[in-house]
């Protein structure tokens, strides 16, 4: 869907376009190595979304996982509210993120929850 007009764009927004194809046919793209610019975000979103990007594709950590991991193991509902906040769904892998006990938990991108769960099948994640 990507590949419309690609001519018009800048190379890197070009690059970015072939990637999300790419990772959307299935192959092993890693899109959180894309360079973003998180400075706008508070230092504990900053942390969060850091932390997040680091979740390798075929993983998923809980939201209470996150928070313990970006220094602040109490605050797993602030994790939520970042998560919520994304502005970058597929570069900063919010998908990655569940709820507690293994259930998918929300997701605010396109279709919500079912999304989420067709994007963790593309990825071969499952919640432990």
């Amino acid at each position: 869907p990507f590949k419309q007009n690609q001519s018009a764009l800048p190379q890197e927004l070009n690059n970015l376009c072939s990637a999300i194809d790419s990772y959307f046919r299935g192959e092993k793209v890693d899109l959180c190595k894309v360079p973003i610019n998180l400075n706008r975000f508070s230092p504990f979103f900053k942390k969060v979304y850091e932390t997040t990007r680091a979740i390798p594709r075929g993983k998923v950590l809980s939201y209470q996982e996150v928070a313990k991991k970006a220094g602040s193991p109490k605050a797993y509902r602030a994790v939520g509210q970042a998560m919520a906040k994304n502005p970058w769904p597929l570069l900063i892998p919010c998908h990655r993120v569940i709820a507690a006990q293994n259930k998918i938990g929300g997701y605010s991108a396109g279709a919500g929850p079912s999304l989420k769960t067709r994007i963790l099948a593309l990825e071969n994640s499952q919640p432990k």
